[in-house]
């Protein structure tokens, strides 16, 4: 079915306007599924009679999900998946972050310190956002009330720091997700070099507006101690505090500090290691580097020719297994019990790793040699927009998705492999395979602009996940988080379009554009913002 026709876009719009009405994701992706193989089975030549039809669509929904599970780089992906999961869950059981960061708490001196260091540990727990909301949500609660920090405010530095974080780092349980999405979209596109996937998923990084922009405004709320919006009304909870659910955190068994240090962060540093070990040894050219190269260019080329894939799993082994030794060995506990831990982990990833599936099923279906949906897409755009519009409207779609189906893991899945080939195709690039996408802004552009619409409509959905445990494991209200954190993540959204999304298309880099929204983010909020006292009132 090269010759693409209206009825490619059906398996993705399925899944799209199901998850809005259903905001249930993987039944969407499923008929999405379904319907692609309906279509595929109808252009067959031998489908006539309405009994070979439907056994015709069985067969090729059946063989696609089986191609995409089987498929040697997706099992790699959910691999890593479960191996980061089940590090997360050792060291999530152990308590030694907790304990850690409860230590470090007890530096604190002012309200200042105390939300800055929330928002920095925020950022210190980057391997997973679902870790860092139920963490420092639960480990901070007792020191936001005591430095008079609202509920709501506490919620709101959980949620802004945790998925922003997990998306731009090289090493979380986002990153394969992330570099496997984009290798479906470039196969899409029929893009001949599709083994530099984390070379562009790198350079993507500082054209993801959003996520950047939303840590510069809890940094800078943070440092300022200004709010404004219905954030200003919230009081901070009464002292003294009673241990109140199940998302409280101890330090029993976690009395040495430097064994603590070990348990916490030990596991973190070996993992994020190993996959750069791996990515430099898999990547070192054969031949000497040329003389004229730069230290950063051959860099670059290292990281750019390693196994992504490899690196990941040999570094989510790698943590799983220094975190099972410092939880048997540093806390002296059995076996059985962090073998518990471990597999809680790897089971909250069962969730993702479905999605994946799905999603990768979906891709294959609107594929250039199946319903070549992107090529479609980008025949009926390119006489009616201009490019330079794309990475706009790919920002402000996946924010709708995101908001409207509470996933930015579903949006991300819907959305990339097709937003990823469409940019190629609408940028004229698919016929030219010596341009270096990795120094390409609009493409670069339009696939951060995917992830970062997804956090932004999920920052401000009410059903997003990630939103209702930001608000039960810091203890607040669920539609009082909602409420409160809107405005700050609609401010940060207009100016991510404002001086971001819509000059970077037109040749502004990406550093200018940042710069300019950090400025901007900080001019309102000194004008708008109202100051804060050290009781959480207004001064």
């Amino acid at each position: 079915m090269a010759d693409a026709s209206w009825l490619s876009l059906l398996p993705p719009v399925v899944a799209i306007v199901l998850a809005i009405a259903t905001g249930r994701v993987y039944i969407s992706l499923t008929l999405g599924v379904l319907s692609g193989a309906a279509l595929l089975a109808t252009g067959q030549p031998d489908s006539t009679g309405t009994l070979v039809w439907v056994l015709a669509t069985i067969e090729i929904f059946v063989r696609s999900l089986w191609q995409s599970v089987t498929d040697f780089y997706h099992l790699q992906v959910l691999a890593f998946s479960l191996l980061l999961g089940a590090m997360v869950g050792v060291l999530e059981s152990g308590g030694a972050i907790p304990a850690l960061l409860q230590r470090i708490a007890q530096r604190v001196r002012s309200r200042r310190g105390a939300q800055l260091l929330i928002s920095c540990s925020g950022l210190a727990i980057f391997f997973d956002d679902y870790a860092n909301t139920l963490m420092i949500g639960g480990a901070f609660r007792s020191t936001a009330d005591r430095y008079r920090i609202s509920r709501a405010r506490l919620a709101y530095l959980v949620d802004s720091t945790a998925a922003p974080v997990a998306g731009l780092a090289l090493v979380s349980t986002w990153v394969a997700t992330e570099i496997s999405y984009l290798q479906e979209g470039l196969q899409q596109s029929g893009w001949p070099d599709t083994d530099r996937t984390f070379e562009i998923f790198v350079a993507s990084v500082p054209y993801r507006f959003y996520p950047i922009l939303a840590i510069v405004m809890v940094m800078w709320t943070s440092i300022s101690g200004r709010e404004y919006g219905p954030m200003v009304s919230q009081r901070p909870h009464r002292l003294p505090e009673t241990p109140d659910d199940e998302f409280d955190v101890g330090c029993s068994g976690a009395t040495n500090g430097l064994m603590v240090l070990l348990a916490a962060v030990l596991p973190v540093v070996l993992c994020v290691a190993a996959v750069l070990a791996t990515l430099i040894q898999t990547g070192w050219p054969q031949e000497p580097f040329p003389s004229s190269m730069s230290g950063l260019q051959r860099v670059g080329t290292i990281i750019g020719g390693g196994d992504s894939y490899l690196a990941l799993v040999v570094g989510g082994g790698v943590g799983l297994v220094s975190a099972w030794i410092g939880a048997a060995v540093i806390k002296m506990w059995p076996l059985r019990r962090v073998g518990q831990g471990a597999l809680v982990g790897a089971g909250q990833m069962l969730p993702a790793m479905l999605v994946l599936w799905l999603a990768w099923a979906l891709s294959g279906m609107t594929s250039t040699d199946q319903l070549n949906t992107s090529g479609y897409l980008s025949s009926m755009l390119s006489d009616t927009m201009d490019v330079r519009w794309l990475p706009t409207v790919t920002f402000l779609l996946a924010g709708v998705v995101a908001f409207s189906t509470g996933t930015s893991w579903g949006t991300m899945a819907i959305l990339t492999p097709i937003v990823v080939a469409l940019a190629i195709r609408m940028s004229g690039l698919a016929n030219d395979g010596d341009v270096d996408l990795a120094e390409h802004p609009i493409f670069l552009a339009t696939f951060g602009s995917v992830l970062a619409g997804a956090i932004f409509g999920d920052h401000c959905s009410p059903i997003s996940d990630t939103t209702v445990l930001s608000s039960r494991a810091s203890g607040c209200d669920h539609m009082v988080h909602v409420r409160t954190q809107m405005p700050y993540a609609i401010t940060v959204g207009v100016v991510c379009v404002l001086v971001g999304t819509l000059p970077v298309a037109v040749g502004w880099s990406p550093w200018i554009c940042l710069s300019a929204g950090a400025c901007l983010l900080i001019g309102w909020v000194r004008w708008l913002g109202r100051p804060m006292d050290q009781d959480g009132v207004v001064d």
